[in-house]
């Protein structure tokens, strides 16, 4: 059985009810995969004495979401602002559509102005805004949809492979605290993410990349409901 980042000719063989379908089912199995790794990762730990939730917190855990701004703010970020830009990022450029890379390549510094969005002059604006028209115009200008048509054939499915990847060990920036001895922990917190991403992968090139964002949103949807609760 193939895993679900090589299956990228599903939209070919099955109906879209099956594929969603599919998808879910993988999202669910995986995710409770993910956190039996993560409680037996935290039990070895303990068997050794040490807590490693107590020497570092993850960011992308909700109840830490006071710490990183208003409530408003988080939310919108969890909700729309990083589904929309994380796919943008990591799985736009996956239909290697010269416009559509040049989007997500762009997409980096309009996350960044984002995240500083509270802290932004006028000044430092408009840079941000240049660096996204530049960073844009610099890989739709200097490439071709030629050029992308050969490096699709060539390195399509390693592409999927690395962006999923990617979208999951990105997620050790949202770490406190990092030491050697933490850092099975940390990778098996972020196979949660990692997972996900397969998950959301599988919608974008099979369905479209709204049906990524939309499969993105559900992903975080347990976030967003916790940080409803706080």
């Amino acid at each position: 059985m193939k895993f679900i980042l090589s299956r990228t000719d599903d939209n070919y063989i099955h109906s879209k009810k099956w594929i969603v379908g599919y998808g879910l089912l993988f999202w669910l199995i995986s995710r409770i995969i993910a956190m039996l790794l993560v409680i037996g990762c935290v039990a070895v730990y303990n068997t050794f004495g040490m807590n490693p939730e107590t020497h570092t917190t993850f960011a992308g855990n909700p109840e830490t979401a006071r710490t990183l701004g208003s409530m408003t703010y988080v939310l919108l970020t969890v909700s729309i602002v990083a589904p929309v830009l994380e796919e943008c990022i990591f799985r736009l450029g996956l239909s290697f559509k010269r416009w559509q890379v040049a989007i997500a390549v762009a997409s980096i510094p309009t996350y960044i102005l984002w995240q500083h969005i509270s802290s932004l002059t006028i000044v430092s604006a408009l840079l941000y805004i240049a660096s996204i028209i530049a960073v844009f115009s610099l890989v739709y200008g200097l490439t071709s949809d030629s050029l992308w048509d050969e490096l699709k054939k060539t390195y399509y499915k390693s592409t999927i492979w690395f962006s999923a990847i990617a979208f999951g060990l990105i997620h050790l920036i949202a770490f406190s605290n990092y030491s050697l001895s933490l850092v099975p922990y940390m990778l098996c917190v972020v196979s949660v993410p990692f997972f996900g991403g397969c998950a959301i992968t599988y919608y974008r090139i099979n369905l479209g990349f709204w049906w990524g964002v939309g499969m993105h949103i559900f992903n975080n949807l347990p976030a967003i409901i916790l940080l409803f609760s706080l």
